[in-house]
C-alpha cells in the first residue's frame, strides 16, 4: 500500500481502501440485526400490556380506598409510591434509547413501512455517550436506588431475592486474573445498537413485571371481599420474554388476589395444569421454545366461590423465540494477518462469556477475548470459526449447543515502508546521511508492529552495493559519500528488519535519496 513516492490519486485508493476496511470490520449480518429489531419490538409490546395490565390494578387499589379509606388508603398509598418510581426509571430508560438511535442516525422506513433505526450496526456512539460520556453508570445507579427502595415494600423472600437478581448491577469478571469491570462497561462495551436496545428494554419488562410482583403482593393485604370481584386480574410473570431457539420459556401466572383456604385450577392451551405446578394462587408453566418468532398462549384461572358457580379470569400472553446469535468481528480488521496474533472478540448476547466455547484453526483465548493465530496455515486463503455455548440445567447437566460459525479471509502482511529520519526519502545533506539511522514501520496499518533494522545495502553511483549489518550507515560508506556531486542519488534498498516474537519482515520498500 505504501512503496515510494505517491500520487495523489493513489494516497486517496489507500485511505479508501482502510475505510473499507473499517467498515468490514464493523459487518455483521442483516437477519441477526432484523432478529434483534423483532425481539425489542416484542419486548417493547410485552413492556406495555403488563403496563397496561398494572394500571388496571391501580384502578383496583383506586376503588378499594374510595370504600375503605381507613384499610386501604395506606395501601393504596404504597402501590402509587411503586408506580412513581417505576415510571420514573422507565421514563429514564426510554430517553437513553431515543438518545442513541438519534446519535446513530435516527430512523427510517423499512420494507413494511415500520420505523426501524438506521445505525443498528453502530458500536462507537453508543459506547461513547453509555461509557465515556457516563450514561450507563448514571443508569445503574438509579437501578440500584429502585431496588433498594423496592426491598424497602416487601418481606417476601422469595420476591426480594427476584428483585436482587432482576437488578444485580455487580462488577463483572470478563476473564480470569483481571479485575472486575463495571456492570455497564460489560453489558455495553463492543455491542452494536441493535443489541443494547432489546436489552434496555428488558430492563424496562423487569421494571414492569417487579412492579406487577410489589402491587400484587400489596394488593393481598386488602380483604378480596372489599374489593369486586372485577377488581381480580390475572398476572403474568416471565422469566424471560426473550428466548433463544432451543431454551425453554418460562413464567407464573396467578390471580393478583386470591382465596388463600383453595388453591385455583389453571386451563392452559386447553390443557389443566398439574396441582403440583401449582402453589400459593401461582401456577408455573413452561413451554419449549421450537419454533422461531412471536409465540402466543392463553388460558383460564379458574376460582371456586361457595354457594356460587365457580369464577372464571382469562389470561394470555406473548413470547419471543429468536434463533441463537452470535456476533464475531475482529478487534482492529475483517481479515486476519499471517505472522502475528490477530485479536478477536466474541460474545452471545445475554450468555456469560466463560460458557462460550470457540473453535477454529490457530484460535485460543477464553471468556470473550481470543487470538487467531494464521501464521501456519500456508496455502489457505479462508478459515471459519464456530462458536457454541454450554448449558447447564437445572439437574445439573450440562449439554453444548451451536450458535453459529463466520468466514474470515486470511492475508499475507503488506509492504513496510523504509525510513531514514522518519522520511520514505528526499533530499539530505551529506552529513546527515552518514549520521542516519535506517528505520522501516508499517504505516496507516491497523496493528502496532514496530520494526528494527537489521540489514540493509547502499547502492552509490560508481562504487558497487555496499552490504551492512545493523541499521547504521558505515565509515565505508560515509567516505563514498564525499566524491558524489552535489544532487546525486544513492538507494538504500534490501531492507531486512525483525517484529515482535522474531518475525522476519523481508518486504521493505527501498529508500530514494538525493545528497546534497
Amino acid at each position: 500500500m505504501a512503496s515510494g513516492k505517491q500520487t495523489p490519486r493513489q494516497k486517496m485508493i489507500n485511505m479508501m481502501y482502510l475505510v473499507l476496511t473499517a467498515l468490514l470490520a464493523l459487518n455483521i449480518s442483516k437477519d441477526i440485526l432484523k432478529a434483534l429489531t423483532k425481539l425489542d419490538n416484542s419486548l417493547d409490546q410485552t413492556v406495555n400490556t403488563v403496563q397496561s395490565k398494572n394500571e388496571q390494578v391501580y384502578a383496583s387499589f383506586i376503588r378499594a380506598a374510595e370504600e375503605n379509606p381507613v384499610k386501604a388508603g395506606p395501601w393504596k398509598d404504597k402501590a402509587f409510591e411503586v408506580k412513581d418510581k417505576s415510571d420514573a426509571l422507565a421514563d429514564e430508560i426510554e430517553k437513553i434509547k431515543k438518545d442513541l438511535i438519534e446519535l446513530t442516525g435516527g430512523t427510517e422506513e423499512d420494507e413494511n413501512g415500520a420505523e426501524v433505526p438506521v445505525g443498528l450496526d453502530s458500536k462507537e456512539p453508543p459506547a461513547n455517550y453509555l461509557l465515556n460520556e457516563g450514561k450507563g453508570a448514571e443508569l445503574r445507579k438509579q437501578i440500584d436506588a429502585y431496588r433498594t427502595s423496592l426491598l424497602a415494600l416487601t418481606n417476601n423472600d422469595a420476591l426480594k431475592q427476584a428483585i436482587n437478581t432482576r437488578f444485580n448491577t455487580d462488577k463483572v469478571v470478563m476473564e480470569k486474573g483481571q479485575a472486575a469491570v463495571e456492570w455497564e462497561k460489560a453489558n455495553f462495551e463492543h455491542y452494536p445498537l441493535a443489541a443494547i436496545l432489546p436489552f434496555l428494554t428488558n430492563i424496562e419488562a423487569d421494571v414492569r413485571n417487579t412492579e406487577s410482583d410489589i402491587i400484587g403482593e400489596l394488593k393481598t393485604n386488602i380483604s378480596i371481599d372489599d374489593i369486586k370481584v372485577t377488581g381480580v386480574r390475572a398476572v403474568v410473570d416471565a422469566k424471560s420474554n426473550y428466548v433463544t431457539q432451543g431454551g425453554t420459556y418460562e413464567a407464573k401466572v396467578f390471580l393478583a388476589a386470591f382465596d388463600e383456604t383453595q388453591e385455583p385450577e389453571i386451563i392452559i392451551n386447553g390443557e389443566p395444569l398439574d396441582p403440583a405446578q401449582i402453589s400459593n394462587g401461582e401456577g408455573t408453566i413452561s413451554f419449549p421454545a421450537n419454533a422461531v418468532g412471536e409465540q402466543k398462549w392463553a388460558g383460564v384461572i379458574r376460582l371456586k366461590q361457595i354457594g356460587k358457580e365457580p369464577k372464571e379470569y382469562e389470561v394470555s400472553s406473548t413470547y419471543t423465540v429468536a434463533p441463537p446469535t452470535v456476533v464475531i468481528s475482529p478487534t482492529k480488521m475483517n481479515v486476519l494477518y499471517r505472522g502475528v496474533q490477530n485479536p478477536l472478540e466474541i460474545g452471545v448476547p445475554g450468555v456469560d462469556p466463560s460458557k462460550i466455547r470457540v473453535s477454529g484453526p490457530g484460535v485460543s483465548g477464553s471468556n470473550g477475548n481470543y487470538m487467531a493465530n494464521v501464521t501456519n496455515l500456508s496455502g489457505q486463503k479462508k478459515i471459519t470459526i464456530s462458536v457454541s455455548v454450554e448449558e447447564t440445567d437445572e439437574e445439573g447437566n450440562t449439554s453444548v449447543r451451536n450458535m453459529g460459525s463466520k468466514e474470515f479471509r486470511i492475508k499475507g502482511l503488506p509492504p513496510a515502508q523504509g525510513l531514514i529520519f522518519k522520511r520514505a526519502g528526499g533530499k539530505f545533506a551529506r552529513n546527515l546521511v552518514e549520521a542516519a539511522t535506517i528505520e522501516a514501520a508499517y504505516q496507516d496499518f491497523p496493528f502496532d508492529l514496530p520494526l528494527t533494522v537489521t540489514s540493509f545495502e547502499v547502492a552509490i553511483p560508481g562504487f558497487p552495493p555496499e552490504k551492512v549489518r545493523g541499521n547504521k550507515m558505515t565509515a565505508t560508506i560515509g567516505q563514498r559519500l564525499r566524491t558524489l556531486k552535489p544532487n546525486s542519488t544513492i538507494v538504500v534498498r534490501d531492507i531486512r528488519a525483525r517484529g515482535p516474537g522474531g518475525l522476519t519482515v523481508k518486504n521493505v520498500s527501498a529508500i530514494p535519496i538525493d545528497v546534497n
